[in-house]
């Protein structure tokens, strides 16, 4: 794997073996990124069900200036730190270990915001809706903060008092971008 944008455009990130995780194919990262265009910069992203890290650590490299990650999978926690490590943003990074909601419920009692969050769950596995319910009812999204979802097509969401204004299909991945 490796970075396809910005600052570190090229450099190499470490991937997990197997099939506990599934990598935001670069293509949908770049589309992904084309779309975000300079929101990205300065703002604090959230990449929750990180997996490596890629598209948090592609928001650093493009600007951003803070990411989080969020990950229960101990084994792809260890990547993200190698990979934040490999590309010497530790400075500028913050990795939670554990389930999504219970992560995303303790930032929030800390305090924390986002200006764009980025979701990548397990797809057709349920884990969309708790995450969106609980985001309208936080403090974690700053005014005119982003959620996007990479979901599989064949997911029905319903994005409640969010706004879907964009989708993009990549054969059976959907990206869907809320206000």
């Amino acid at each position: 794997m490796r970075i396809i944008g910005g600052l570190y455009k090229g450099r190499r990130i470490k991937a997990i073996k197997g099939l506990q995780t599934r990598p935001t194919l670069d293509m949908v990262r770049e589309s992904l990124f084309n779309i975000i265009g300079t929101k990205i910069i300065d703002c604090c992203f959230a990449d929750l069900f990180a997996g490596t890290g890629a598209v948090g650590l592609e928001a650093l490299s493009r600007g951003a200036r803070f990411a989080t990650f969020v990950e229960k999978n101990a084994h792809a926690c260890n990547v993200i730190k190698q990979n934040i490590k490999l590309l010497e943003v530790q400075d500028k990074c913050f990795v939670a270990k554990g389930d999504v909601i219970n992560q995303i419920k303790k930032m929030d009692s800390q305090g924390h915001s986002f200006d764009i969050i980025f979701m990548d769950p397990p797809y057709n596995q349920g884990k969309i809706m708790p995450c969106l319910i609980f985001l309208q009812k936080s403090k974690l999204l700053k005014n005119d903060a982003w959620v996007i979802i990479q979901h599989s097509i064949d997911e029905e969401l319903f994005f409640h008092e969010f706004t879907c204004f964009k989708q993009k299909k990549y054969g059976t991945t959907l990206l869907s971008f809320l206000k």
